[in-house]
């Protein structure tokens, strides 16, 4: 029958055999030893641990703690005593007044004395040819002033007070080639500034005609409509980045398009790609705008049109053989081209008189 008792640490019961009593075992629980008492309750002291004296390391240590406590003391020196009579020395000294240093004067420099530059007095702003004699005379005047300290003569200034000659009223005769001349040049005038807008609005005319006509033949060479979805609600929303694509009634080359720039969650870069593409073999592309229209340039003839709707999702079991063969003459991979979108494939006929096609998904 085994017996229980109490570990002194974790206060958990262990079970033993009798034969295990008065020995040691290691509590399960917390791992530690623990010694079992005798079938009579008393316990047994544990022995002390005993000393190898013989260990190496042992001994070693034993020696140093002894060279330890052999030492003798050495003196500490007071650092408190010293540290206090620093700063009293410091405080001392600041007690005392000290001089105050004696300013050093600095030199400051005199001020330059400003040079005064005297102007001449009378400046001509004539040629030599008008007055070179009188600006001799007034150059002469001012150099004997400058010498003997007397205020100079201007020539030209008192050329001023001169009076001036007086001139007779006269009429000058006209003569009759003189008053042909006048008359002619207003009515030459006239002609040439008439010519002139007449021809200039002649002009304006044929670009306003050119333009109109050009406006004409695109408008003509265009295919618009407008694609549009139900939603859940009934109402009829614009099928804003849709995609039409109109392929020709007959392929011309041999090489394969991607499908990036096709779908309608494609970039914008890759879209304009795309059109440019197509419009090389002979068809189009657009991308339906926020209202729902699109513009197509495209010539009269017959074609084949292919909306891919950017909102509504295509049901389960839709194909048509007819597309899956035209697309696999175009694209590498066409079964990337239609995904999980609805669209829509059907004939077109282009008669180049302003052609329109609608398509609500």
């Amino acid at each position: 029958m085994p017996i229980k008792f109490r570990c002194n640490y974790c206060r958990q019961f262990l079970g033993i055999s009798r034969a295990q009593a008065g020995g040691v075992v290691d509590c399960p629980t917390c791992g530690r030893s623990i010694r079992v008492p005798l079938l009579d309750g008393s316990v047994q002291p544990m022995q002390g641990p005993e000393l190898d004296l013989d260990d190496t390391h042992l001994s070693r240590a034993l020696d140093e703690l002894a060279k330890l406590v052999d030492a003798p003391a050495q003196p500490t020196v007071p650092l408190k005593s010293s540290s206090l009579t620093d700063s009293d020395d410091i405080e001392t000294d600041n007690q005392i007044p000290q001089p105050l240093p004696e300013p050093i004067p600095i030199e400051v420099p005199l001020p330059p004395t400003p040079v005064v530059v005297v102007p001449p007095t009378n400046a001509s702003l004539t040629g030599p040819s008008e007055n070179g004699i009188a600006g001799e005379r007034g150059l002469l005047a001012e150099l004997a002033a400058l010498s003997d300290g007397s205020t100079p003569v201007d020539f030209a200034d008192a050329k001023k007070f001169e009076p001036a000659p007086s001139y007779t009223n006269r009429r000058p005769e006209a003569s009759p080639l003189k008053t042909s001349l006048m008359l002619l040049v207003p009515f030459v005038t006239g002609m040439l500034t008439e010519r002139f807008v007449r021809v200039f609005e002649r002009h304006g005319r044929i670009e306003a005609v050119s333009t109109e006509v050009a406006k004409k033949e695109l408008a003509d060479n265009e295919l618009t409509g407008r694609i549009t979805f139900k939603s859940k609600e009934g109402e009829s929303q614009p099928d804003r980045g849709a995609r039409v694509i109109v392929f020709p009634q007959q392929r011309t080359g041999e090489v394969k398009l991607s499908v990036v720039g096709f779908r309608p969650a494609d970039s914008a870069a890759d879209q304009l790609v795309a059109n440019a593409a197509m419009k090389a073999l002979g068809g189009a592309a657009a991308t339906v705008d926020d209202q729902g229209g699109y513009r197509l340039p495209i010539e009269a003839g017959s074609y084949r049109m292919l909306v891919l709707s950017h909102f509504q999702p295509r049901p389960d079991g839709d194909a048509d053989p007819v597309l899956d063969k035209l697309l696999s003459e175009y694209f590498e991979k066409p079964e990337d081209l239609l995904g999980r979108v609805q669209h829509q494939f059907s004939p077109l006929r282009i008669k180049g008189t302003g052609d329109t096609w609608d398509h609500s998904f």
